[in-house]
């Protein structure tokens, strides 16, 4: 694998691995795995098999941690992330808009405004071309603003960043 890519796309393992699995296990620790996964595979390495080697990373980090913890933990820890009407804050109501989404739109809008991807970079994860990519994103911003709250409707890429889960962000060169 060439070096290039590791050192290219460093900062983006670990921003998606610490949103994929906020709280589960260490970001850089799971970064290093995805790269290790990288360079077992038998082709060079793309953003469609980088994403692929994520989730598989992922994955892994929730079953290891699943496995660590009593189940009525986990069953309270999940219904401590249920919100309730009284409790609805402007940031739950944003998540709440993206998860209304369809799958592929939610996933479009996180790669590009939590992992920072560009448009040949969408494309090259979603195996299309950047036109295409554009076109889907702004479709998605546009039912995304659609079902956020009246304040967030103007600024749905504001919106998006701010409910970015985690400290890691990627550094970009312009």
């Amino acid at each position: 694998m060439p070096d290039s890519f590791e050192d290219r796309y460093h900062d983006l393992a670990v921003v998606t691995c610490e949103w994929r699995a906020f709280g589960v296990d260490d970001p850089e620790t799971m970064a290093t795995d995805v790269f290790a996964r990288l360079r077992a595979e038998k082709r060079p390495p793309d953003l469609k098999l980088f994403y692929k080697c994520v989730e598989a990373v992922v994955d892994h980090a929730y079953r290891v941690a699943a496995g660590k913890k009593p189940i009525i933990e986990t069953i309270f820890a999940a219904q401590a992330w249920i919100p309730h009407r009284e409790q609805q804050t402007t940031q739950t109501r944003i998540r709440s808009a993206l998860a209304g989404l369809p799958m592929r739109e939610a996933d479009l809008l996180r790669q590009a405004f939590w992992d920072d991807l560009t448009p040949v970079e969408m494309a090259d994860a979603n195996n299309s071309d950047p036109a295409t990519q554009q076109t889907k994103l702004a479709t998605a911003l546009a039912h995304f603003a659609a079902r956020l709250p009246a304040g967030q409707a103007g600024d749905p890429e504001a919106a998006m960043r701010d409910i970015h889960p985690g400290e890691h962000r990627r550094a970009v060169a312009d």
